[in-house]
């Protein structure tokens, strides 16, 4: 077959107009140019990115909403249509209020294929949804010629116990990091119907805040009531900074480390029967684990117990407030913030440090703390050791299911080991304790003979008796000298 006939048959079953190809083509190219400079222009930490699909493979159930969509991701999903006449009863909720009333898409990692009307509606929908839901109702004025309006707003009209479930799967819905719309548009939907702007705004980021505090009741906070923050890019972001460690570690662990602690075995020894001293002067061990080379790695609870590190639950104190991820390590203890683990854990770490891994600009704050904990409670023992300490409280089945929970969380994760991040000092003092010789031994010591009080008394009974043959022994041998003497 030759040519001339290959084009006439490709001529009569596909007919291709060029020019509208074209067309098409600049249209397509002018609409991701425009997406990519408002990208470029805006700040990267906004960017709402998607889960990378083989982090998504670690477990789907985390990473996509079960009730509830926010934002284009997972906008229309056959199981998330219910909650969208919630959404229209919200919106009816915000116009009655008061009758008067392209940069968008890219604060989206990702375009999608809805049109422009259908995304708009998409974000007055879901951003009135936030206002009523979240309780950023305060400051609205109310045109008085409308019909009079709950001040609680609307609610799922269903069984007290449906209601229950679904309100709670919708607020970790909210939490998703493919489930984001920006903040600025709900505060810009919100300042259109407020009596003042100025005063206004910053009741409804207050009253935002108050409601992820409740979502983090159960996690220590620095951020109170009088430091609430002013600005966030989404709910997933107010989140993370609500967890963010609130003391610099660094500080604290190189100025300690340099401390000389000779007389600390004795001290302690004395204090606590025989509950000897666990650091001493560290600058060698420090200047060895320094090193550029070294691949750091966090041991396991059990092994750094055994090198007589004592692990403590951090109490809470409102006058020198502390957060989750803020751990103290000193004199041989380490203070660890008490962490509840429940069913819903794994979602809310996993997209917390989806959200590091996607916008480098938040730090990496809670992802170094998962690595911390991955690699602390690796096994049921660690998991146990920590939870007999009141460190950890989980309502999971077995210890071994928490263990491999924190596990899993590390997969697909990058993380630089030889990098700055906020537990480095902890790190390498923690190391240094380890590696000494004279730790493990009076460790050892303690763990064996002094654990139990009894074998304890028992110890020091007998190496009484044997001090007491040692002198009775040595004052035969001196009157015996003395006779031979005389």
């Amino acid at each position: 077959m030759d040519d001339d006939m290959l084009t006439e048959l490709y001529d009569s079953t596909d007919v291709v107009d060029i020019d509208e190809l074209v067309d098409s083509m600049r249209a397509d190219l002018n609409r991701r140019t425009t997406l990519d400079e408002c990208r470029k222009n805006g700040n990267k930490c906004g960017l709402i990115c998607k889960i990378v699909h083989r982090v998504r493979l670690t477990d789907r159930n985390v990473y996509e909403p079960s009730v509830l969509s926010i934002g284009p991701y997972h906008h229309s999903e056959s199981q998330l249509i219910a909650m969208e006449t919630e959404k229209w009863i919200c919106a009816d909720y915000i116009l009655k209020l008061n009758r008067n009333g392209g940069e968008t898409r890219g604060s989206y990692g990702e375009d999608t294929e809805m049109d422009s009307k259908e995304f708009l509606q998409m974000l007055l929908l879901d951003s009135c949804f936030i206002l009523v839901y979240l309780g950023g109702m305060r400051g609205l004025c109310r045109d008085k010629h409308t019909q009079e309006v709950s001040d609680d707003g609307p609610g799922i009209q269903e069984d007290g116990d449906t209601v229950e479930w679904y309100n709670s799967s919708a607020v970790y819905d909210l939490l998703l990091l493919e489930n984001q719309i920006p903040f600025f548009i709900v505060r810009a939907i919100y300042q259109l119907f407020s009596r003042d702007t100025v005063a206004t705004t910053p009741l409804l980021t207050s009253d935002i805040s108050e409601f992820m505090e409740g979502i983090l009741y159960h996690f220590p906070k620095v951020i109170t009531e009088a430091n609430r923050p002013g600005d966030f890019y989404h709910l997933l972001h107010l989140c993370h900074m609500y967890l963010k460690p609130g003391q610099k570690l660094d500080e604290q662990h190189h100025g300690h480390a340099g401390k000389s602690h000779c007389f600390d075995y004795i001290y302690y020894f004395g204090k606590k029967v025989f509950c000897f001293g666990r650091e001493q002067n560290m600058y060698h061990e420090l200047n060895k684990l320094y090193s550029p080379q070294l691949v750091n790695r966090w041991r396991r609870a059990v092994n750094y117990h055994e090198a007589g590190i004592e692990f403590r639950k951090r109490e809470f104190d409102e006058e020198d407030p502390h957060s989750l991820l803020d751990i103290k390590f000193r004199k041989g203890v380490m203070e660890i913030p008490c962490l509840l683990i429940d069913d819903k854990s794994s979602l809310l770490f996993r997209n917390l440090v989806a959200l590091e891994q996607t916008c480098p600009q938040v730090g990496e704050d809670i992802t170094a703390y998962i690595v911390l904990m991955s690699q602390l409670i690796s096994t049921a023992a660690d998991v146990a050791l920590l939870a007999q300490k009141g460190i950890i409280v989980h309502q999971m089945e077995s210890d071994e299911e928490v263990s491999t929970l924190f596990t899993k969380l590390f997969e697909h994760v990058g993380f630089d080991y030889n990098g700055e991040y906020y537990l480095k000092s902890l790190f390498y003092v923690m190391e240094a304790h380890y590696q000494s010789r004279l730790n493990r031994w009076m460790a050892l010591l303690w763990h064996k003979h002094f654990s139990n009080p009894w074998l304890g008394f028992a110890a020091i009974t007998s190496a009484f008796i044997v001090l007491c043959k040692l002198f009775l022994h040595f004052c035969r041998i001196s009157d015996k000298a003395i006779g031979s003497i005389k």
